[in-house]
């Protein structure tokens, strides 16, 4: 699930779109197949230099982790459950 937000900072807006997925995951794999689907046609729409999100535990950050290795065109840098997409 995603809503549209906006980022203020330094006077700056910025739009951006913001994912939640709490609680419990009983199929991580069913998870992480609509992740994949959902953020690439994202990525393709959105056509930004730049992303960046995070996850509220760790099996969602494991799983994360291997869907931004997927990602063409972009490299990600981990800190802890905090996810950064650059476009190569």
């Amino acid at each position: 699930m995603y809503k549209e937000d906006t980022d203020e900072w330094m006077g700056d807006i910025e739009y951006v779109k913001v994912f939640t997925v709490e609680g419990h995951t009983p199929r991580p794999m069913i998870l992480y197949r609509k992740l994949v689907v959902a953020a690439n046609k994202l990525i393709a729409q959105a056509n930004s230099d730049w992303f960046m999100f995070n996850v509220t535990d760790q099996k969602r950050a494991d799983l994360y982790e291997r869907f931004t290795q997927s990602i063409k065109g972009y490299s990600c840098q981990r800190a802890d459950k905090y996810f950064y997409l650059y476009r190569d």
